[in-house]
């Protein structure tokens, strides 16, 4: 998440959605030692957002580089709180 140059990455879900970050602005994680959740950014088209939250036990992979690039930005409503 604080790479510099930032480098967009994939974060692959337990039911099989992916999502992809493009850019740090879209993934926040809360402020405390042991966070369950994180929120994450998909843009909706244009200026619109959604916000999902993902509980943290639930990501089974983070895929960094050019697949992550690659990958289309996919989320499921399915246990992300959208």
């Amino acid at each position: 998440m604080h790479a510099q140059p930032f480098r967009p990455f994939s974060l692959q879900l337990a039911d099989g959605s992916v999502c992809t970050v493009e850019h740090p602005d879209f993934i926040a994680v809360p402020p405390g030692n042991r966070p369950h959740e994180i929120a994450f950014f998909s843009s909706k088209g244009g200026d619109d957002y959604e916000t999902h939250w993902i509980d943290l036990f639930s990501i089974i992979a983070v895929i960094v580089g050019s697949q992550a690039q690659a990958e289309p930005a996919e989320t499921s409503a399915e246990g992300n709180g959208a």
